[in-house]
């Protein structure tokens, strides 16, 4: 019977001790978080929308997205509970937009990524 089992514990033990100290000094749960927020299809559409317009309204939104308002509402509330999109009122309406440039980034990256691997 084979059996496959490293009997390497650990092979570079500089390289793990520098890569783990590296990971534990970045913000991996935050990330995590983050990237949960987005990794709906609905969140995702709002975010890419966003992408190409400034801003848009909860209604223009759920108009695009052929959701209620109610529903976009929830979603971007999510969203903006994670830092990825700002609001900015204007009498009864709110407008939402991408928080800052690396939202945009993050997704235009994302986008180009999985069309080259398609």
């Amino acid at each position: 019977m084979n059996s496959y089992k490293c009997d390497v514990i650990c092979h570079n033990k500089e390289q793990v001790d520098r890569v783990k100290k590296h990971l534990n000094q970045l913000p991996l749960e935050k990330v995590t978080s983050f990237l949960k927020v987005i990794a709906d299809d609905n969140r995702s559409k709002i975010v890419s929308a966003l992408c190409t317009e400034e801003e848009l309204c909860v209604c223009d939104i759920a108009c695009i997205l052929e959701i209620s308002i109610a529903n976009a509402s929830s979603h971007l509330r999510k969203l903006h509970k994670k830092g990825v999109v700002k609001t900015r009122k204007e009498g009864k309406l709110v407008h939402y937009s991408l928080d800052d440039q690396h939202v945009r980034q993050i997704m235009e990256m994302t986008i180009e990524h999985m069309e080259e691997i398609a």
